[in-house]
């Protein structure tokens, strides 16, 4: 079973991320898939979530959802917790993300990522210009290497969208790592204020206009609260929750 949400009408709060309850009707995954292929514009969020269905058949549900997926324009969250996906599902979805340009979320906790899949992800990740929350915690056998890691600082050479990563990291990289998820939430801050970010774009997009001025632009006179300091721990067992809004040095606007 699935859970989809559509579009909100008359400032109705969206139906996102509804679970599947037996014995509730709700629409298959086939369905689902189908509806994303066809680029539905109101279908906005997929929960798959636990599904039983999704769960027998990861493999070859994953590479179809990831073909529908690939031009896909409208659905911005997809939740796949707890669905059983592994390398080859890590794989098709790499391929989606190189393409997608719509998804804002996709959570995959509670699978089987391994360091291998990861680095699909990554490799996806390198191409995309959408996705801002990847949640990869709770994996099984998730002892994520330095090549997989070396791969994701190897992603933010070209990707400046994606602000928040949940994962447990047992690296001393989870530092280098970090600190590029805190590059990208500063170019999202200037974009979002309309301000010049080449200066904090990496080498390989300087001179690119990914952030222009806005001329409507009006500054908040509102008080900015004090930012958080998320100070990546080498431990075994540290959590490293990489949303990059500690404190920090900052290129000046």
């Amino acid at each position: 079973g699935s859970g989809v949400g559509g579009a909100a009408g008359n400032g109705a709060r969206p139906a996102s991320g509804v679970k599947r309850t037996w014995g509730t009707p709700t629409a298959s995954v086939s369905d689902s898939i189908a509806r994303i292929a066809s680029n539905d514009s109101t279908l906005l969020t997929v929960d798959f979530s636990n599904s039983a269905t999704f769960q027998m058949r990861s493999d070859e549900l994953t590479e179809k959802l990831s073909q529908a997926l690939a031009a896909n324009t409208h659905l911005t969250e997809l939740s796949l917790v707890n669905c059983n996906i592994g390398q080859i599902g890590c794989e098709s979805l790499g391929r989606a993300l190189a393409s997608n340009g719509a998804l804002r979320s996709l959570n995959l906790e509670k699978n089987s990522v391994n360091p291998e899949g990861a680095s699909a992800l990554a490799n996806g990740l390198a191409g995309n210009k959408s996705l801002l929350t990847i949640n990869l915690m709770n994996q099984k056998n998730s002892r994520w290497g330095d090549k997989c890691l070396d791969d994701f600082l190897q992603m933010f050479q070209t990707n400046t969208t994606l602000v928040k990563i949940l994962w447990r990291l047992e690296s001393r990289k989870s530092f280098a790592l970090n600190k590029m998820v805190t590059r990208n939430n500063e170019v999202e801050r200037r974009s979002r204020a309309g301000m010049e970010c080449d200066d904090a774009l990496p080498t390989s997009l300087k001179g690119r206009p990914l952030c222009l001025p806005n001329r409507d632009y009006q500054p908040s006179t509102a008080a900015r609260p004090a930012s958080r300091s998320h100070t990546p721990l080498a431990r075994s067992d540290s959590d490293t929750d990489s949303k990059g809004d500690g404190e920090g040095p900052r290129p000046p606007p």
